[in-house]
């Protein structure tokens, strides 16, 4: 096989998820349905470090894994494949179901290239119905082009985004952010009847009473 593939990308590209070869594999979560198991990704330590520095220290640093299996709880299989597809490759599988999980583990094991690919394909697919969900993690993540994008999505199509299915979910705070800007576009009793119906999802979420006095008491 070393002899049809002609470059060192098509070679590294070859072993990815390859037994061959391999020194180390992980453990991680694969969500089936509404049950959870435990699927195994083969990798190799060389390729994986002289990509993240975090994967350097993690086999060749001075408290290296002494294991050859490695699990990972806190990621999802198929965001963890796309990683390692990038990492053998250059190429990423960017959906609207996984870029949030790639963008995490692209920022655990710091490779900026494939973060810069996920605030890119974030860029290019933000909409009302999503914007809500990205702007939490923009922000956690310092991303501050991205920030910047939604609020101004915010601004200009206010009445769709507080109409999404997200914002009946946002946390608290996020609800304060936006109620007080001066630069919404929407009529105050159109931004009113969706603060009511936040306040409505949250007596709910809480097995509460959704009247007049337990709302007034959320918000």
């Amino acid at each position: 096989w070393q002899t049809t593939r002609v470059t060192i990308r098509e070679r590294t590209k070859f072993m990815f998820d390859n037994d061959l070869f391999s020194d180390v594999k992980f453990v991680v979560p694969k969500a089936v349905g509404e049950t959870e198991s435990k699927q195994v990704i083969s990798a190799h330590k060389l390729v994986l470090s002289i990509s993240s520095p975090v994967f350097e220290a993690m086999f060749y640093g001075e408290l290296a894994e002494t294991t050859d299996t490695i699990e990972l709880p806190d990621c999802e299989y198929d965001s963890l494949l796309e990683l390692f597809r990038f990492v053998y490759s250059d190429e990423v599988n960017l959906s609207g179901s996984n870029v949030m999980g790639i963008l995490y583990l692209a920022k655990k094991y710091i490779l900026p290239s494939l973060t810069d690919r996920c605030i890119e394909y974030l860029r290019n697919n933000l909409d009302p119905s999503n914007v809500f969900s990205i702007l939490p993690s923009a922000e956690n993540y310092q991303e501050k082009t991205l920030v910047d994008q939604c609020w101004k999505l915010i601004d200009e199509q206010t009445e769709e985004v507080v109409k999404s299915d997200e914002f009946a979910k946002i946390e608290r705070s996020l609800l304060e952010a936006v109620v007080m800007r001066d630069t919404l576009k929407i009529e105050e009793i159109e931004l009113f009847k969706a603060v009511d119906l936040w306040a409505t999802k949250q007596c709910e979420k809480q097995g509460l009473a959704s009247d007049g006095v337990t709302k007034r008491r959320i918000l």
